[in-house]
C-alpha cells in the first residue's frame, strides 16, 4: 500500500522576543523581521497538508517561554485547527522553556491533538493509510531543570513501529544547550524506539540506530546570527513503509528568514576601494542560495592584508569602511541585511622570509613542515600560528 509520512518538528520557540538584534537593526527592520519569525509555524502546517503527511510529532519548546504571550498561544491553536481541520493528528511534548504547568494543561486544544504527560510515559496507537500501526510516545517535563533519564521510560514499549517523542540532550554537549533529560546513543540503541523524535538542540542531526534512526530537526526558525540558529532551518519528514520500516528523514525548510554567518576573506584586496566589491561577491551568493528568504548576516573581514582600516575595528577609519560598504551592501542584500561586522584580519607576513629569522614562529614553521600533513591542514595551522604571533607582538 505505499509509504505513509509524519512529520517531526521541535523547538518552535513560538513568541522569542528576538532580543539580541535589538541593538543590530533599525526599528522598522526588527518589526519586519519579528513579523516573518512569527509566521514560521504557518509554514509548517502548510508544509504537513502539501506532503499529506498523517500526524506531526513537536518535541518540546513550543513555546519560548513558559508564561507565553497571547499572540503566541493564538498562532498555535490556530495552526493546530488547521492540521486537525486536514485531519492531521498532532502529538505534542513540553521541554525546558515551556514546561507543563497548570495553565498550560488547562489550555483547550483542538480535538486531535494529544499532549504527552509529566512525570511518567503516554502513548497513542495510530493506524496509518498504509495499514502500519505505529505507536506514538512520548512524555513532557514537568518542570523548566530536568535532570532526569526519561529514556529508561520508553523500555517497556511493544510494537512492530515505535516514535518516541522527547525532550533531551544526547551525549551531554552542553557547550550550546543546558544538558536537561540527558541520554546517550547508547541508551536510545537499546531501547525498543524505532525513530526518535527529539527535541532541544538547535542544529539539525540525524543519526541512524539499528533498523530505525534518532534524530534532531533543529529549531524551526532562526532567531539570531549564533552559530547554532543560522542556516536553513525547519522539518524532517519521515516516511513508513508498509512493512512498518522507518526511512531516512529529510530536511524541509521552514525558514521565513535566515540567520548566516559569513566570513569574507581580503587577502585579494590591496586598496581599500576593492574591498566593498569583494563583499559584495560573497554576498551575492549567500542571498542566491537563500532562494528568496531574507538574510540577516554577520560579516566577519578574515585573511591577511596590509591595510590597517580592515585589520582593527579601532582604527580611525574603520567607522566610515563599513559605513560605505554598508550603504552598497543595501542593493545586494533586497529586504536582508548586515547585522554586525567583524574583524579577524592580520598582517601579511613573508612566510618564505620568516623561515630564515630566528623567531618563535620560525621555529613553528619549520617543525610543521617536517609533519605529514595534507597542503590544507597545513595551510589552516599556519593560520592558527601567525594569528596568534600577530595578536601576540
Amino acid at each position: 500500500m505505499g509509504v505513509a509520512k509524519f512529520l517531526h518538528a521541535a523547538d518552535l520557540h513560538l513568541g522569542a522576543p528576538l532580543e539580541s538584534l535589538g541593538e543590530s537593526i533599525d526599528s522598522v527592520s526588527f518589526e519586519r523581521v519579528k513579523s516573518l519569525v512569527n509566521r514560521a509555524f504557518d509554514r509548517l502546517v502548510d508544509v504537513a497538508i502539501e506532503e499529506d503527511v498523517e500526524f506531526v510529532v513537536l518535541a518540546g519548546d513550543v513555546y519560548d517561554t513558559a508564561d507565553r504571550d497571547p499572540g503566541a498561544r493564538r498562532r498555535l491553536l490556530l495552526g493546530l485547527r488547521r492540521l486537525t481541520e486536514n485531519n492531521i493528528k498532532v502529538f505534542m511534548v513540553h521541554g525546558n522553556h515551556d514546561p507543563l504547568t497548570r495553565d498550560i494543561k488547562n489550555m483547550v486544544l483542538p480535538e486531535g491533538v494529544v499532549v504527552f504527560p509529566a512525570g511518567k510515559l503516554g502513548s497513542v496507537m495510530v493506524t496509518m493509510s498504509n495499514g502500519v500501526e505505529v505507536t506514538v510516545a512520548g512524555v513532557s517535563y514537568a518542570k523548566k531543570e530536568e535532570t532526569e533519564n526519561l529514556v529508561p521510560l520508553f523500555a517497556g514499549l511493544t510494537g512492530n513501529t515505535i516514535v518516541g517523542v522527547l525532550h533531551t540532550n544526547v551525549g551531554g554537549d552542553n557547550s550550546v544547550h543546558k544538558n536537561y533529560a540527558p541520554s546517550t546513543a547508547a541508551e536510545l540503541q537499546s531501547s525498543p524506539v524505532h525513530y526518535w523524535a527529539l527535541g532541544h538542540i538547535h542544529k539539525r542531526s540525524v543519526n541512524p540506530i539499528g533498523s530505525g534512526w534518532w534524530a534532531y530537526p533543529g529549531n524551526l526558525q532562526g532567531r539570531s546570527v549564533k552559530s547554532s540558529e543560522c542556516g536553513a532551518k525547519g522539518v524532517l519528514i519521515v516516511d513508513v513503509e508498509d512493512d512498518g520500516r522507518v526511512l531516512e528523514p529529510r530536511f524541509v525548510d521552514c525558514s521565513m528568514v535566515r540567520f548566516e554567518r559569513v566570513s569574507v576573506p581580503v587577502d585579494s584586496v590591496e586598496e581599500i576601494t576593492q574591498l566593498n566589491d569583494v563583499v559584495n561577491e560573497v554576498l551575492a551568493g549567500v542571498v542566491a542560495d537563500a532562494s528568496g528568504v531574507p538574510v540577516l548576516v554577520r560579516l566577519e573581514l578574515t585573511g591577511s592584508t596590509d591595510l590597517a582600516e580592515i585589520r582593527s575595528m579601532d582604527a580611525p577609519s574603520w567607522k566610515s569602511t563599513i559605513e560605505s560598504m554598508l550603504e552598497e551592501a543595501v542593493d545586494v542584500m533586497g529586504d536582508g541585511s548586515i547585522v554586525k561586522v567583524r574583524t579577524s584580519c592580520r598582517a601579511k607576513i613573508d612566510l618564505t622570509a620568516e623561515r630564515e629569522r630566528k623567531t618563535v614562529l620560525s621555529a613553528a614553521l619549520k617543525k610543521l613542515d617536517e609533519l605529514d600533513l595534507d597542503a590544507e591542514s597545513k595551510s589552516a595551522v599556519v593560520d592558527v600560528l601567525v594569528n596568534a604571533m600577530t595578536e601576540a607582538s
